[in-house]
């Protein structure tokens, strides 16, 4: 029967439930959703009433498992997402509460790509994304060239009056960009270093020498853009069904059978935002020989809690492409063709934003502020309308996962003052030891050859004198008081002496008033401190009382 205390909850972080692994189940029990993954000694386990609110995504990473019907409508009445994705980042479903249903708005969709609108929006999303990255190629070193290059080629998209014209300027963007991206690092710990592979070091070239395209990527690096880029494509994917647009009818994308283009179409705006992030994510920490794992084929593949981790940035960028998703949508419906058909007199159609909540946070100030010189030239234009998004660059960076791991392993430590885990801090003070103490001999020779002695000269003396008698000082007192029995060596060094070995000379230290170097040669047998500190050490070891006061 398996045993209880191998089940761990399953948790949910920042509004982001990810399960990963075999055998995962969802499924709707006694009105509760029921979540199980996992098999053997490795199970994870919990149940989530229909109040709970902190559940905005449910996040499955791979493809063996059950998702039953109910649980699906559970998630869909709780108003969270459902998003599958393969374990090579491929984005298989995706689910989401369906918010605006306006015909209108999905054939100036339809009609976009053949008149000004499509343009607009085509370069709209580019020039972000053009901008976007040459500040990101800024955070590489060396990157200012590429950036001025990206900048010239951003400017020249103003000129471009078809989609051809801007799909030309991207691509030339595009070699310049991931060109400055080749010599970017991924750091290990020392233990896997040895082991990996020559093109796992760095980035490299973002096209995989096993399909000549980015995807099915063959080192760490574009395995977790590729990674990040799915959780966006995502989020776009559901920004854009949520506020009643066709994923599927792209500009500069071509149509395309299983492919989202118009999903893509707009994800390049953010794209940016995703790659400082990863720059970010890798030099955060040191990555370990349990979060990749290479194919047979030599696919490099992502293994919990890297996965876990990046999975959990999928909020922020829902965030992120929401302002670019309405304003899409405000220039899909205030064309010049759309207005043209507009009657006279007519009010403008109000733009929804249900994903920015824009509308309902102006109408709110609106109400506090009860002043009309304080509303926006736009507003009193066009009211009822929210003004276009500005053209910019998206670069609204999640906060990285807090992660420390390992130097020498990779192993995810609790603690983050630490540096090493348990395993590995024996060997590494061992080796630091003889480098610490050369180090320290070298220091304090040079300081005496220049005539600053540390422990001679000026008011060194004066202070070992009053140290000195100070304990002289406090022995007699205690000698003062009297004692029944006379002070043994052989019993300190036959039953303290022992327990000493493993306590800390700095606790020693704090406990007795002595120095560090004093209590140094009284662990290592060297002397025999007075009576007095006995009872004290042996407290320190945690011995009976009674053994500091035996003869």
């Amino acid at each position: 029967m398996q045993n209880e205390s191998t089940i761990t909850p399953v948790r949910v972080r920042q509004g982001v439930l990810t399960l990963t692994g075999y055998g995962i189940r969802v499924t709707v029990e006694r009105g509760h959703l029921h979540i199980e993954s996992g098999r053997g000694r490795d199970q994870y386990r919990n149940r989530f009433p229909r109040t709970t609110r902190d559940l905005k995504r449910l996040v499955i990473i791979g493809h063996s498992g059950t998702i039953s019907f109910d649980a699906l409508r559970w998630l869909h009445d709780i108003g969270c997402a459902f998003m599958q994705v393969d374990a090579d980042g491929t984005v298989i479903a995706t689910s989401a509460p369906i918010g605006s249903d306006d015909a209108r708005l999905r054939r100036a969709q339809a009609l976009a790509i053949s008149n000004e609108a499509g343009i607009t929006i085509a370069r709209d999303l580019l020039y972000r994304k053009l901008s976007g990255q040459a500040i990101t190629v800024q955070r590489i070193s060396g990157g200012d060239d590429a950036a001025y290059v990206i900048r010239d080629l951003c400017d020249s998209l103003a000129t471009a009056k078809t989609y051809v014209a801007m799909r030309v300027i991207e691509s030339e963007a595009a070699v310049t960009y991931w060109q400055a991206w080749a010599d970017v690092s991924i750091t290990y710990a020392r233990k896997m270093r040895a082991s990996l592979p020559a093109h796992w070091q760095r980035f490299g070239t973002r096209t995989s020498p096993l399909t000549n395209s980015p995807r099915t990527a063959a080192n760490p690096v574009n395995a977790i853009l590729n990674y990040c880029y799915a959780m966006l494509e995502a989020e776009t994917r559901i920004a854009l069904l949520t506020i009643g647009l066709d994923p599927g009818l792209g500009f500069v994308h071509a149509d395309q059978r299983n492919r989202d283009s118009f999903a893509c179409d707009v994800m390049e705006a953010a794209r940016p935002a995703v790659d400082a992030f990863v720059l970010d994510y890798l030099r955060s920490r040191a990555f370990g020989r349990e979060d990749f794992f290479e194919t047979r084929q030599g696919v490099c593949r992502l293994l919990p809690p890297v996965t876990t981790h990046l999975a959990a940035t999928a909020p922020q960028w829902a965030v992120t492409i929401a302002p670019v998703v309405e304003a899409i949508v405000h220039t899909l419906m205030h064309t010049r063709t759309d207005a043209s058909r507009t009657p006279p007199g007519a009010t403008a159609t109000p733009v929804a934003t249900p994903l920015t909540q824009a509308n309902r946070r102006a109408g709110r100030a609106a109400v506090h502020r009860r002043n009309i010189a304080h509303a926006s030239p736009h507003a009193l234009e066009h009211p009822g309308t929210t003004p276009p998004e500005p053209t910019s660059s998206v670069l609204s960076l999640p906060g990285l996962p807090r992660v420390i791991a390992c130097q020498e392993c990779g192993t995810i430590l609790d603690d983050p003052r630490r540096r090493y885990c348990d395993a590995c801090l024996p060997a590494i003070r061992e080796e630091q030891l003889p480098g610490f103490a050369a180090s320290g001999i070298a220091t304090l020779a040079a300081r005496r050859a220049a005539g600053d002695d540390p422990a001679h000269g000026g008011d060194a003396s004066t202070q070992r004198g009053s140290r000195n008698a100070a304990h002289h000082h406090a022995n007699a007192a205690w000698e003062e008081i009297g004692t029944d029995s006379v002070s043994d060596p052989e019993a300190f060094t036959r039953d303290i002496l022992p327990c000493l070995q493993a306590t800390p000379l700095k606790a020693m230290a704090e406990a007795t008033g002595l120095s560090q170097g004093y209590c140094s040669f009284i662990r290592r047998g060297i002397r025999v401190p007075h009576r007095r500190h006995w009872h004290t050490l042996a407290t320190l070891v945690n011995m009976p009382p009674e053994t500091s006061r035996k003869s």
